[in-house]
């Protein structure tokens, strides 16, 4: 599998649109405002790591693939926490 970049928006984008997910899909499925979602999308704003997780869940993009060179202690234990 190619390498996908959880932190990288041109991955998000390049997936989004690979699958046919639109903006408010993402919304409704991360409960996150569609004005919000648009703002990551145009670099107007960073998605918080809870928000990037559940978008990558949205995306349908395999968390362990997106997460395994994440190697800080804290960011992992966030990120399980989000997870698990």
């Amino acid at each position: 599998m190619t390498e996908i970049n959880l932190w990288d928006r041109n991955s998000w984008d390049a997936i989004r649109r690979a699958r046919g997910i639109g903006y408010q899909e993402i919304a409704d499925a991360t409960g996150i405002t569609y004005k919000a979602v648009t703002k990551w999308f145009y670099a107007e704003r960073n998605p918080s790591l809870h928000s990037q997780i559940l978008m990558a869940k949205a995306l349908g993009i395999p968390l362990t693939q997106a997460l395994k060179n994440i190697t800080d202690p804290d960011i992992r234990s966030a990120i399980r926490s989000v997870i698990l």
